[in-house]
This record gives C-alpha cells, sequence and structure tokens, in this order.
C-alpha cells in the first residue's frame, strides 16, 4: 500500500514536471526571489528546484484531497463519475497551488494533458 502511494506521488510529480519542461516561458520568479529568498535553507535557488517545490506541493495536495474525500467517493459516487470527480481534485489542487505560489505562464494545454494523465494515475491506483 505503501508503496503504490510511493509510486502515485512519483508519477505525480514527474508529470507535473513535465508541464513546466514542455514550456520554457513559466514565470516563477515572484516566488524565487520573493517568497524564497527569504528563508536561508532555500537562498540562491535555481528555477528547476522551485519546479520541484511546486510540483511535490501539487501531488501532495491532490493525494490529501483525494484521502479527504476517500468516504465521498465510495457511498456517493458511481463507477462513471469517479473519473470526473478525480479531475476535480486535481483541478482544485493545481489551481490552489498556482495561485497561491504565484506561477505565470504555463502552457494551458500541457496543463490539460496533466489533468487528464493525473486523473487517469488516481482512477487506476484506486481501482487496484
Amino acid at each position: 500500500m505503501i508503496l503504490k502511494n510511493i509510486l502515485v506521488f512519483s508519477i505525480l510529480v514527474f508529470s507535473n514536471l513535465l508541464v513546466f519542461i514542455s514550456h520554457r516561458q513559466t514565470d516563477i520568479q515572484q516566488l524565487i526571489e520573493d517568497d524564497l529568498s527569504n528563508i536561508i535553507l532555500f537562498s540562491g535557488i535555481t528555477k528547476f528546484y522551485g519546479y520541484l517545490i511546486i510540483s511535490i506541493l501539487v501531488s501532495l495536495f491532490s493525494l490529501f484531497l483525494k484521502s479527504y474525500f476517500n468516504p465521498f467517493i465510495e457511498v456517493y459516487l458511481l463507477y462513471f463519475q469517479r473519473f470526473g470527480f478525480y479531475f476535480l481534485i486535481n483541478l482544485i489542487s493545481i489551481s490552489s497551488v498556482y495561485l497561491v505560489l504565484r506561477v505565470y505562464g504555463y502552457s494551458r494545454l500541457s496543463l490539460l494533458f496533466y489533468l487528464i494523465i493525473s486523473s487517469l494515475i488516481l482512477y487506476y491506483s484506486d481501482k487496484s
């Protein structure tokens, strides 16, 4: 069970990193210069590590929302509505993390692919 969660988390982080890597115009300068530079541990952080921090937070928030709403999934949702529910969980997590961390200029098409892929990952990880 723990190994499956680690695998799902790793795939979500990697797929979110692909959104950033595939589009070079993603802007996280405010996060790096204004927010993370004030913390001694993160001073002099590169853009890739900023992408990694954002990807980890999005994945953690997605898995948190999935576990938090798990009783609702089991009781109220039918078989065909689970994918839509996972899509909603991923949409909420990515939009809230991107908004709070002030991520701008990302590719909407790559983000849509991420939402579909991450929803499929959560859907199939729940079935096994």
